[in-house]
């Protein structure tokens, strides 16, 4: 089973630029990591009339399409897997999985605060936020980290999922 923390903060807030920064953090030091990106709303990845679609258009549950290199499912969510379970059931190879935006369960987060006008979400009932990343100053009794500590912050992460 991977170890999962997930990375949290409003729209615009530099949360794919924190992941991207950490991917190379962790794969510089042979860290098997893959990345889950939740949404709230609906996406397509495949496309009509290609045979992926058709596939599942005629009934599939799930379609992958593959080649030496890469592969990818499109499944329906009928079992309402968070991206927890998908982490645990598809993606076993991995040391760390990281999540970002899924807000809800218990999964360790780490709120990434930019220059949005609401208040951030560690004040805000999430659950199970542990750190904090910001270049702004920021009162709370959580670790605060800025944006370019990735060393720390990577530290960190591991520390608090050990």
């Amino acid at each position: 089973m991977p170890k999962i923390i997930g990375i949290v903060g409003r729209s615009n807030s530099g949360k794919t630029t924190l992941i991207e920064k950490l991917i190379k953090y962790y794969t510089n030091k042979q860290i098997v990591i893959s990345i889950i990106k939740h949404m709230k709303h609906d996406f397509e990845i495949d496309h009509k009339g290609k045979d992926t679609y058709r596939y599942r258009e005629a009934g599939a549950f799930s379609s992958v399409i593959t080649n030496d290199n890469n592969f990818a499912i499109i499944s329906d969510n009928f079992d309402e897997m968070t991206p927890v379970d998908i982490a645990n059931n598809y993606l076993t190879r991995s040391s760390l999985v990281i999540v970002e935006g899924y807000r809800d369960g218990d999964l360790p987060k780490i709120e990434v605060i930019g220059e949005s006008s609401d208040k951030p979400l560690f004040n805000s009932g999430i659950r199970n936020i542990k750190a904090l990343v910001s270049d702004y100053k920021i009162t709370s009794e959580l670790p605060v980290f800025k944006r370019d500590d990735i060393k720390n912050i990577a530290n960190y992460i591991e520390r608090i999922l050990s």
